[in-house]
C-alpha cells in the first residue's frame, strides 16, 4: 500500500516561477493552471482547492496584489499557489507573515522557487522516509528558511496523513 500512496506523490512537481505562462490569465484560466498543478496534493479531488471568491478574498487581505484589468500574472499564481498549500497547515494570517518574511529578503521569484524547491524535498522525505534531500537543500535566509520548511514539512506530513487514511477506507 505503501507504494501505491507514495507513487502519485513522488512524480509531483511544483511548477517554478519561469514555468507559469508568461501570459496574463483571467480568472477561470488561474484556478485551472492552481488545480492541475496542484491536483496531486488535493486531500479530497471534489473539494475545491481554489474558488474565484477566495481569490478576491485574498486581494481584499492583501495577501496577493490586485489583478491589473482582471488579468493575474506570475507573481499572482506563484502567492496563490503558497497560499493554497500553506492554508491547509496555517492560518491565513500566518501564511501572509511567512511570504512577507520571505520577500523582505529575496525576490518573489527567488521566494517562490525556494519554497516549490522545500515543498517537493518535504514531501519525498515524508513519503520515502528518505530525508537526504530535505537536509541538502540549501540554508537560505535564516529564520525564514527555517521557517519555509517546518510548514512544507508540516503540509507533508498532513498529505501522508490524508493520503494513507484514504488508502485504508477504499480497502
Amino acid at each position: 500500500m505503501q507504494e501505491t500512496i507514495s507513487a502519485e506523490i513522488l512524480q509531483f512537481h511544483c511548477p517554478r516561477y519561469a514555468e507559469f505562462p508568461q501570459v496574463e490569465l483571467y480568472m477561470d484560466q488561474v484556478l485551472q493552471v492552481l488545480e492541475q498543478s496542484l491536483a496531486a496534493l488535493a486531500p479530497d479531488s471534489r473539494e475545491k482547492l481554489l474558488t474565484s471568491t477566495m481569490v478576491n478574498n485574498y486581494v481584499k487581505q492583501n495577501l496577493l496584489p490586485p489583478p491589473l484589468k482582471k488579468r493575474y500574472g506570475r507573481e499572482h499564481l506563484a502567492h496563490l499557489l503558497v497560499i493554497c498549500v500553506l492554508k491547509q497547515v496555517l492560518p491565513i494570517g500566518d501564511i501572509y507573515q511567512l511570504m512577507r518574511l520571505q520577500t523582505a529578503s529575496l525576490t518573489v521569484p527567488e521566494a517562490y522557487d525556494y519554497f516549490c524547491e522545500t515543498l517537493e524535498a518535504a514531501l519525498t522525505a515524508t513519503f520515502t522516509g528518505d530525508a537526504s534531500r530535505f537536509a541538502a537543500l540549501s540554508p537560505g535566509p535564516e529564520p525564514e528558511a527555517k521557517l519555509v520548511r517546518t510548514a512544507a514539512l508540516a503540509f507533508a506530513n498532513k498529505v501522508y496523513l490524508q493520503k494513507y487514511l484514504a488508502a485504508l477506507a477504499e480497502k
